[in-house]
């Protein structure tokens, strides 16, 4: 559902049957708007958290000349072109996580593609090598996300390799990478069964509100090219076994991904990538989707900082840029304690944003 607000009325000659209407029973669309916008205030459901007093006051969210965010059907079939182009290069590691890092989207866990948690990634962020205590720089998880229900917090932690190391060997036995990459999710499992460990982490990841549920842990591996099980392209006599081989690989908890089967994620086009732990959290990168809105809070209150990841987001212009750093200013006020400022809002399923 959407409320718009029109900010010049037509002239009346013009007015339908319903807009005269309005006329008579409220005297000016603003009053229709406001009437319109307290009965929705009413009505609200009781997880509808930040509700803005009166939407005459955000002005700037009907000014359609403001700076737009990369549209969806645009970022998309671009990202999906530079991806494959990234790939066909045989790159580094190294590469493949800035690449992730610009672009979250890509990365399973974004939505509950992988995993469970339908209340999405908490601070609409992935963490990027989040601090495991105790393990060796080396040996932490390459990405992370925080996601939660009702009752439970769900932790994806995501390790990527070079796209071009083998599953398997000629003879059709596991490589020594591959073994090498499961037994990386060996170790965070037998972190995370540490209760002090757990202690650890849920004072450094863990948002406070959240902080009574219990934690459900998940691993995941980027790993490989789907080439190696197709016949055209493989070095294997039989790719359709190793295919099925490859597919019981997959221990509890534990879920494998070739890096061909990464695909960017509409719910994730608003997540950002940052470091850190709680209170201490960094800004990495943000999309060229990003908007800012109520949910932009959260993270706000943390960060201040954006303007180093600002000045290297592709595809938007100077102005954008500017115009996110004004408004991640000004949500880091609202979260800090609020500020007589102007302010925007478009209503759409419960969140208000750009």
């Amino acid at each position: 559902m959407k409320v718009a607000f029109m900010e010049n009325p037509p002239k009346p000659y013009n007015h339908s049957a319903g807009e005269l209407d309005i006329y008579e029973e409220y005297g000016s669309y603003e009053e229709a708007a406001r009437a319109t916008w307290a009965r929705i205030k009413e009505n609200r459901s009781s997880n509808d958290d930040a509700w803005p007093d009166d939407p005459l006051e955000f002005e700037h969210y009907r000014n359609p000349n403001r700076p737009q965010a990369v549209p969806w059907e645009v970022y998309e079939p671009w990202l999906i072109g530079q991806w494959r182009n990234l790939l066909q290069s045989n790159p580094p590691e190294s590469l493949v996580q800035e690449f992730l890092e610009q672009h979250p989207s890509l990365l399973p866990g974004a939505a509950d593609d992988v995993g469970r948690g339908h209340h999405g990634a908490c601070w609409d962020a992935v963490i990027t090598q989040p601090r495991l205590k105790g393990l060796g720089h080396d040996r932490i998880p390459d990405f992370m996300w925080v996601r939660s229900d009702t009752a439970t917090v769900y932790v994806l932690c995501i390790e990527i390799e070079a796209p071009g190391k083998p599953w398997f060997i000629t003879g059709g036995q596991s490589s020594a990478e591959l073994t090498q990459a499961l037994d990386q999710l060996l170790e965070w499992k037998v972190w995370f069964a540490n209760p002090e460990n757990m202690l650890t982490f849920r004072r450094s990841y863990i948002p406070a509100e959240l902080g009574y549920q219990r934690i459900e842990t998940q691993f995941l591996l980027i790993y490989g090219r789907d080439s190696e099980f197709r016949h055209a392209t493989s070095r294997h006599e039989h790719p359709d076994r190793l295919r099925r081989k490859r597919d019981f690989i997959p221990r509890d908890s534990e879920f494998l991904y070739t890096f061909d089967q990464l695909r960017p994620e509409r719910d994730a086009q608003n997540c950002s990538t940052i470091s850190g732990i709680q209170s201490e959290f960094r800004m990495v990168r943000m999309p060229p989707t990003i908007k800012t809105g109520e949910s932009t809070k959260t993270l706000a209150s943390e960060i201040s900082e954006i303007e180093s990841p600002l000045e290297v987001i592709p595809l938007i212009g100077e102005d954008r840029k500017r115009y996110l750093a004004q408004r991640w200013k000004y949500w880091r006020a609202e979260a800090l304690g609020g500020q007589n400022i102007s302010r925007g809002f478009v209503w759409s399923g419960g969140f208000f944003s750009e």
